[in-house]
């Protein structure tokens, strides 16, 4: 064979590997690397209520989202402070097995209620180990 017949056999060659990569690469992502939320309970408390949902993406959880019903002005000063820390905590810990904050024990309370149902929602579908 000569050197230019090699390339007429190649180049078919080449582009069928390539077609065949792409295709491997296309194939539908599995549940693991898919993004979902899990929210938990509704947790009501003597300041408001607190319901915190997590966004799980391939087996991590890489945001906490709470939502709230404040009564006074003080509870929104508490839950303010709060929340922050306590995020940072989950997205460190990748758990719910987290530190309540100092000055905000009920507020960490009910938040860690309701993210125990988020965290075993995703561990039940798989998502968190």
């Amino acid at each position: 064979m000569t050197h230019t017949s090699l390339k007429c056999c190649a180049l078919p060659l080449t582009f069928a590997v390539v077609a065949a990569g792409s295709a491997l690469a296309s194939s539908p992502t599995s549940a693991a690397t898919t993004k979902a939320t899990y929210k938990g309970a509704a947790e009501d408390f003597r300041w408001g209520t607190m319901q915190v949902s997590i966004v799980v993406k391939s087996g991590k959880i890489t945001n906490v989202k709470p939502t709230y019903s404040l009564h006074t002005s003080r509870s929104e000063l508490i839950t303010g402070n709060a929340l922050p820390l306590l995020k940072q905590e989950v997205l460190q810990a990748q758990s719910a097995n987290i530190d309540t904050i100092s000055r905000a024990t009920d507020t960490s309370g009910v938040y860690i209620a309701s993210l125990e149902t988020a965290v075993n929602k995703a561990i039940k579908a798989k998502a968190l180990k």
